[in-house]
């Protein structure tokens, strides 16, 4: 099978794209489902996993039950 440059480009962005969605998979701190997560800082110092859906309702939640304001900010880009 001969693959021509364009073809060769696209299986490796393809590769690179498998790469960081394998790399995003993680257990939800909240929700406790296997999904693509991102890793975020609770008041900038304790680190969780959420999935999107779950980052509002743990900051409403999570501010509700103490009373405080909390912060939720993501850790990378």
């Amino acid at each position: 099978m001969d693959l021509t440059t364009l073809e060769f480009k696209e299986l490796i962005t393809m590769r690179a794209n498998i790469r960081e969605k394998i790399g995003l998979i993680e257990l939800c701190w909240s929700c406790q489902n296997v999904s693509e997560c991102r890793q975020w800082l609770i008041n900038d110092m304790v680190p969780v996993w959420l999935c999107d859906k779950c980052v509002e309702e743990v900051s409403y939640r999570m501010a509700d039950d103490t009373g405080l304001p909390l912060s939720v900010t993501t850790t990378r880009e």
